[in-house]
């Protein structure tokens, strides 16, 4: 049974020169019952997880299959093979024959009848050792091996020592090979390549003497601990292979590929990555899907659900599709349809230092992090976790309408600015904040009309009731009344403070009291110090408490006061009345009936209320020119935040077009005006001001915070409507001055602007360049090869994601097979929708049924696929 690995292919330290105790040179001395399991530790304490055993011109069945049943159980394969000494050269050439699993099929052996034809006409005893040689040469070693019609392919042993094939051929004939198809096409590997250039020794062999004998044409090198006992096993040079499982068809793909999947140290992925998602729910329910750190590629027919599964992937990490993307009301019925009501989607991730998180998010809820089973909240998912995650859906890379070079550059490094951009929405309040103040106090002279004349009014009022007396009669309960008025005022006052002092303590209590838990490794006698200190405050709360108390308590007391005079001023309702109805019947004598003493008490109200709001807007006045003082700096203050992301965007852009000579993105700080003219015609929708006023009232202005410095100017512009213009304005003013003017941005490719090029060369330019910031460590593009040719997808999309699988993780949904083949991608996933689920077979493209699914899914099956085939090659004849 094939060993696979659940994250695709990995690299995995392999040894294609091993000897068992069948070989006659190998010693063995401790405990028979203890070989196999002794083996095998030794195989994975020296990291081998893939083994050939080649043994001297010899195979043990038994023997072999009880070290592969031991082995297994350790992950490790071990793969059947004998070092061969071909009948060639002047000491026989050692070749490693490696056999694929159909020699030993069924329970059959084929490799023993083998070499008994190879050794004709002599006994074991002859030609099981090292020097045994067979009876065939080279070229009839391998015809004799095909014969079989079963697989295999060559590895030439120690290639520059005696009986090594350099060693043992001249040039003329390593020339000969080099242009033999038979042999090119067996032979994988050379082993234990040591010497590289002794061009300048006769006949010393090395590897740039044989390159140059074999032309156009190279294999592997391989290395082989060629062990005499197990604790030889491991030692000397290694090699790493890139395997998504551990079987001969694997190895073999693997070495028809030798510069991408064959290695002497393995390369260290240095970014952040997605390892897994897991669905709870909806049409992928139970199912986990693993992921490489390197190429992923999701293929299908359409509705297969490849975008389900990355629509996933982005909402778990949150990610925002982009003002600019296109169907974003199909994309969210998708995650709706992907995750059903109560859905969940599970995303382990790990960051940079190799922490795993976990990322769950249920469906219409925000997204939670772990990290060892604890959450973690306020952790960034797009920035601690996963370093700037990018996400282009379908189409989105050739789209480019209005607004579409703001919304690439938000994808570039939008992620950059989150603090610097909560920064700006608090800065935003505090501007609200201060132009609801200044609004207040702006309209104070108009306030202070209104209240001078009601003033007037009640003074004139109030002289007649004085010539009839009815002042001097009602005074009394006019005195009362004042003095109602008065305590209710001190009451509220009170009850502001016993609330301001509640709220104080809560809002600080706790902090305080936590603030002195950290723990200090560097400096602990000064924070012992410091904490002491620390102390004083926090036994400030205490007092607080204690005022708060007492406040309380005379509250109480001032409440109890309070009942004691309105007890007073009911127990006086009656006299209040009666004199009431003598003053009333009085003037109603002397025929004043238009004169009521209600009507004097209100009056009286009256002039009180604008007497003390008169004080007060008098106080106010004194006021409004520091509010405005103080709006415009907090204006200012937005403002150079403004700027602050403006130049951190401009930064990060003239270092990726540094790194981009074809493709540049250039920047104005707030350049786009027509976005500032269309925000203002909405606002002043319904004042009857033209729009060519409002474009030539903001013609001199770079925002509409420098409109309202300059208001009284711009006045001048406003035609015959000033007055409304300034209405308007200030009415609106509060959404004009904390709107943000876009910057503006202009793409260009080889000097011309981006929206002027092909669609084809707009999407491929966007691609490549978007691929080669390495400033994103996860990118995930729904279907890249849209509106990109083929040529331009190989020679340049798939070389650069070649060259960069180290430094970032691919996750696209594709339809063209040259992604995952000659992308030679890491993890392939072949999606199939099937009774209202998503069946979804995962694996490299080093195994058969990955490479059996994309030929029906990405060639039409494997009749077009072997037609197709057929064609090219008679292409290739008549050329």
């Amino acid at each position: 049974m094939a060993i696979v690995f659940e994250h695709g292919a990995q690299w995995i330290r392999a040894d294609f020169h091993l000897h068992t105790r069948a070989d006659r040179e190998f010693k063995f001395t401790g405990d028979d019952s203890f070989y196999n399991s002794n083996y095998v530790d030794a195989l994975e304490n020296a990291g081998i997880k893939l083994g050939v055993v080649t043994n001297h011109n010899k195979f043990n069945v038994d023997e072999f299959k009880a070290l592969r049943k031991t082995a297994v159980k350790k992950g490790i394969a071990l793969l059947p093979g004998v070092e061969l000494s071909v009948n060639d050269g002047a000491n026989g050439i050692h070749t490693l024959v490696v056999f694929s699993d159909d020699w030993l099929a069924d329970g059959h052996d084929h490799i023993n009848p083998f070499l008994g034809v190879a050794f004709e006409g002599k006994v074991p005893a002859q030609y099981e050792q090292e020097n045994g040689r067979s009876s065939l040469s080279l070229l009839e070693t391998i015809k004799k091996l095909e014969s079989y019609h079963r697989d295999f392919f060559l590895v030439f042993a120690h290639v520059e020592a005696p009986s090594g094939l350099w060693a043992e051929l001249d040039g003329g004939r390593l020339a000969e090979l080099g242009q033999n198809e038979l042999f090119r096409r067996r032979t994988l590997g050379f082993q234990k390549v040591r010497t590289y250039n002794k061009l300048q020794e006769k006949n010393k062999p090395c590897r740039t003497k044989a390159q140059q004998h074999l032309g156009d044409w190279y294999p592997a090198e391989l290395e082989g601990c060629d062990a005499k006992c197990i604790e030889e096993i491991g030692q000397g040079k290694s090699c790493y292979l890139k395997l998504g499982e551990l079987t001969f068809e694997a190895v073999k793909y693997a070495l028809s590929d030798p510069a991408s999947r064959v290695v002497t140290e393995p390369p260290k992925h240095q970014a952040s990555h997605i390892r897994s998602i897991r669905f709870d729910g909806g049409i992928l329910d139970g199912q986990t899907l693993h992921f490489s750190s390197e190429l992923n590629t999701l293929i299908g027919i359409r509705g297969s659900g490849k975008s389900s599964i990355l629509e996933a992937v982005r909402y778990a990490l949150d990610i925002p599709r982009g003002d600019k993307s296109q169907d974003t009301k199909y994309k969210d019925e998708l995650i709706r349809h992907t995750l059903g009501s109560g859905g969940k989607v599970t995303l382990t991730a790990v960051d940079v230092y190799g922490q795993e998180f976990t990322i769950s998010r249920i469906f219409r809820e925000a997204p939670n992090v772990y990290l060892g089973g604890k959450l973690q909240p306020g952790v960034s998912i797009r920035e601690t976790i996963l370093r700037s995650p990018i996400y282009f859906g379908q189409k989105d890379l050739s789209s480019t309408g209005e607004g579409f070079e703001t919304d690439l550059v938000e994808k570039l490094v939008g992620e950059q600015l989150r603090v610097l951009r909560d920064d700006i929405e608090t800065q935003r309040q505090r501007v609200r904040e201060t132009v609801q103040r200044w609004l207040k106090l702006s309209n104070t002279a108009e306030q202070k009309r209104e209240y001078e004349t009601q003033l007037s009014d009640a003074n004139f009022r109030l002289a007649k009731f004085a010539e009839h007396g009815v002042a001097d009669k009602l005074q009394k309960r006019l005195g009362f009344q004042q003095d109602a008025t008065a305590l209710n005022r001190m009451n509220e006052r009170a009850g502001n403070l016993l609330l301001a002092l509640s709220q104080l303590i809560a809002e600080h209590e706790d902090e305080l009291r936590n603030a002195t838990s950290y723990v200090s490794k560097q400096n602990p006698n000064f924070f012992a110090a410091y904490y002491t200190e620390f102390s004083k405050l926090v036994g400030l709360i205490g007092q607080l408490k204690k005022i708060e108390e007492d406040a309380r308590a005379i509250a109480v007391r001032l409440g109890n006061k309070q009942d004691e005079f309105e007890g007073a001023r009911r127990s006086l309702q009656e006299e209040f009345a009666q004199v009431e109805r003598q003053l009333a019947q009085e003037l109603k004598q002397t025929g004043m009936t238009a004169i009521q003493p209600d009507d004097f008490l209100a009056q009286q109200q009256r002039k009180t209320k604008a007497e003390q709001m008169l004080d007060a807007l008098a106080k106010q006045q004194s006021q409004q020119t520091s509010i405005r003082d103080a709006m415009f700096a907090e204006i200012d203050k937005l403002n150079e935040l403004w700027l602050q992301e403006f130049n951190t965007i401009k930064v990060e852009l003239d270092r990726v077009n540094a790194n981009h000579t074809a493709l540049q993105i250039e920047a104005e700080f707030k350049g786009d005006k027509e976005a500032a003219i269309s925000f203002m015609q909405q606002l002043f929708k319904g004042s009857n001001i033209r729009e060519a006023t409002l474009r030539s009232i903001m013609e001199g202005y770079a925002d509409f915070g420098g409109l309202l410095r300059g208001l009284p100017t711009a006045l001048t512009k406003a035609g015959s409507n000033p007055d409304v213009f300034e209405r308007t304005f200030i009415q609106n003013l509060m959404e004009l001055v904390t709107w943000q003017v876009p910057n503006r941005f202009v793409i260009r490719y080889r000097g011309k602007e981006l929206k002027h090029h092909s669609l084809g060369q707009r999407a491929s330019a966007l691609l490549l360049y978007v691929l080669s910031q390495r400033q994103n460590d996860v990118i995930i593009i729904d279907q890249p090869e849209d509106d990109l040719d083929n040529q331009t997808i190989y020679d340049d999309v798939i070389k650069l994601i070649r060259a960069m699988k180290s430094y970032a993780q691919f996750i696209f949904v594709t339809h063209n097979a040259n992604f995952p083949v000659l992308g030679d991608a890491e993890q392939v996933h072949a999606c199939k929708y099937q009774e209202e689920k998503v069946v979804v077979q995962s694996g490299s493209v080093d195994a058969r049924p990955v490479q059996d699914a994309i030929i029906n899914i990405m060639e039409g099956g494997q009749e077009a696929f072997n037609r197709r085939k057929e064609v090219y090659n008679l292409w290739k004849l008549q050329s």
